[in-house]
C-alpha cells in the first residue's frame, strides 16, 4: 500500500473517530455551542498525519530531499483518500447515526443571529446556502474539495519547510575516528 494511502486512511479514521466523538458527548444536539467549535481541533489529525507522510516521504528519498511536487502531490493523494471517506462517512452520519441534527443546528445558529440583530433576508439566504451545503453535493464540495485544498497548502508549506532542514544521511567516512554507537 502507497503511503499516501495508508496516511489517508488513516486520516479518514481518526476525522471519523472525532466526529462520532462529538456525537457521543452531545455535542451535535444536547451541547452545540460546543459542537461549533469541537469541529475546528478535528483539523489537529489531518495535520499530523500530513507531518507524518512528509517526513517519512523526505527520509525515503535516494538523496534525503523531498521535491516540492512529490510533497504536494503526496500530500493531495492523502488529503484526497481521507475526505472521500469522511463524505462517505458523513452521508451515513446525517441519514442514519444523527438524522435531523443538521436542522436542529440550524435552528440554533438561526437564533444566535437573531439574537444579534441580523436582517431577516440575510437570515434567509444563510439557510439556503446551509441547505446547499448541507446536501450531498454540497457536502462533497465542502469536505472532499475543501480537504484537498487545504491538504494542498499545508503539504506546501510543509514541504517547504522540510526542504528547509533537509534530511543528510551521515557517510561513514565521515564518522571516523568516532566510537561507534550502541
Amino acid at each position: 500500500m502507497k503511503p499516501e494511502t495508508k496516511y489517508g486512511l488513516m486520516t479518514g479514521v481518526g476525522v471519523c473517530l472525532w466526529i462520532m466523538a462529538e456525537y457521543l458527548l452531545g455535542f451535535h444536539n444536547a451541547r452545540i455551542e460546543i459542537g461549533e467549535y469541537s469541529g475546528y481541533f478535528s483539523c489537529i489529525i489531518p495535520f499530523t498525519l500530513l507531518c507524518v507522510l512528509l517526513r517519512d516521504r523526505r527520509y525515503s528519498a535516494p538523496d534525503g530531499r523531498l521535491s516540492l511536487a512529490q510533497g504536494v502531490k503526496s500530500g493531495l493523494h492523502a488529503s484526497l483518500i481521507a475526505g472521500l471517506m469522511v463524505w462517505l462517512f458523513m452521508l451515513v452520519y446525517n441519514r442514519f447515526i444523527n438524522p435531523g441534527w443538521m436542522d436542529f443546528a440550524l435552528d440554533w445558529k438561526v437564533a444566535q443571529m437573531r439574537a444579534a440583530g441580523m436582517a431577516e433576508t440575510a437570515i434567509r439566504d444563510q439557510i439556503q446556502f446551509y441547505h446547499k451545503m448541507s446536501s450531498p453535493l454540497g457536502c462533497f464540495a465542502r469536505i472532499v474539495l475543501g480537504a484537498m485544498l487545504a491538504g494542498g497548502v499545508i503539504s506546501l508549506l510543509l514541504t517547504q519547510l522540510l526542504r528547509r532542514r533537509a534530511f543528510a544521511p551521515v557517510s561513514l567516512s565521515e564518522n571516523r575516528g568516532q566510537a561507534p554507537g550502541p
